[in-house]
């Protein structure tokens, strides 16, 4: 019995070096993963009624932006905004910016707001109100700049004027226009107080 133990001591020990390297194969695969088909774009989450509020270095709000609906994409990491709505606050005249739909970028510093596109701002002594119209408006929130490569009109008080391009930059105060610029001009005197 001793010379068969011993003749098979090697089968036996192949059996075992057979069977560890099944078992060290099966712990040391990793998991297949399922691939994903990027062609689909559906949302990985969603919420309603959101609202956003980005505050200065003092801590006074700096702006407001609410939204009927916000999706988020995982494939690309987008965000689409269903009606939203920015109000600067930190101005001497508050300005509110909406539309019908917007994107977000990646890193959330640009707003691409698309689809009846309409900015206000309000009255302020010796200025009338004044509004902005357009169908595409790239606005990045926090540097409080924007840029519009579609047809705009502006307004203030009988003033009236369109332009096929813009740029403005809400916190040095300018507007520059491009393209055709036509315009109706009205100077603005303020109604005396009685």
């Amino acid at each position: 019995m001793n010379s068969r133990g011993h003749s098979l001591f090697p089968v036996i020990v192949l059996i075992l070096l057979a069977g560890v390297s099944v078992w060290l194969d099966r712990i040391t695969r990793q998991d297949e993963t399922v691939k994903v088909d990027k062609s689909l774009h559906e949302p990985d989450f969603t919420a309603d009624k959101l609202t956003l509020r980005r505050y200065d270095l003092s801590g006074k709000t700096q702006y407001i932006l609410v939204a009927d609906r916000m999706i988020h994409y995982g494939d690309d990491e987008s965000t689409e905004l269903i009606r939203p709505r920015l109000d600067y606050l930190n101005r001497p005249e508050p300005v509110r910016m909406e539309s019908d739909f917007a994107t977000v970028s990646k890193d959330g510093e640009t707003v691409v707001l698309t689809d009846n596109v309409f900015l206000k701002r309000a009255a302020q002594p010796g200025k009338p109100e004044a509004t902005l119209r357009t169908e595409r408006m790239t606005v990045w929130p926090d540097d409080e700049r924007m840029r519009s490569d579609a047809p705009v009109t502006l307004t203030q008080g009988k003033t009236v004027i369109a332009a096929e391009r813009m740029e403005s930059d809400n916190i040095v105060g300018n507007i520059r226009l491009q393209g055709l610029v036509r315009g109706t001009l009205y100077r603005y005197t303020p109604t005396p107080k009685p």
